[in-house]
């Protein structure tokens, strides 16, 4: 009972964040901020699609999909926003530093994500000679990953059988023995 409950607390919840993300994606014009939303919006799609019953599961995928459908256009405008970076730092129109570091988040999308575009090698080995450092790709950590879920206690024999019930009974049995104790004083 609390495990059911608990499990469709947890859908809600990424549910939600999920939406926010999709959300937040489509409101920033920022390309690392909408690259690192759709991410994010993705994995939370995929912990519920792991979290549901069979007959939501299509919609999540199809959410999914369009997940993909816009960090592609999105990857296309990061490939520009890069080499703008680059420009920038290159023609010391502001601090290297201060493009450098944009553009290394943004290559590290673009190269998890089109690790054999020409273009993106590319910009890598201007990146590199510029002097730039890449931070590495990091995913959103699954939810299959850090929640277990408890082995069902359907077909155990009754002995095995732990729930709210017994709980409740020994919670019961404290109070009872916690009054005779007070009694007997």
């Amino acid at each position: 009972m609390f495990r059911r409950w608990a499990e469709t607390r947890l859908y809600r919840k990424t549910m939600n964040v999920a939406v926010a993300q999709l959300r937040r994606a489509a409101r920033t014009p920022n390309v690392l901020e909408k690259l690192a939303a759709l991410d994010l919006a993705e994995q939370k799609l995929r912990d519920a699609r792991w979290l549901t019953r069979d007959e939501d599961g299509q919609r999540l995928e199809t959410g999914v999909g369009e997940i993909a459908r816009s960090r592609a256009q999105t990857l296309e405008q990061a490939v520009g926003v890069a080499e703008r970076l680059l420009e920038a730092a290159e023609g010391k129109l502001a601090e290297p530093a201060a493009m450098l570091r944009p553009a290394g988040r943004i290559l590290s999308f673009l190269n998890h994500y089109l690790p054999q575009d020409a273009r993106v090698e590319v910009l890598n080995a201007r990146l590199l000679r510029l002097g730039g450092a890449q931070p590495p790709y990091t995913p959103a950590p699954a939810l299959s990953e850090m929640y277990r879920r408890p082995a069902a206690t359907v077909g155990l024999p009754a002995g095995r059988q732990a729930g709210c019930g017994s709980l409740i009974g020994l919670l019961a049995l404290a109070a009872v023995v916690g009054a005779a104790v007070q009694v007997l004083r």
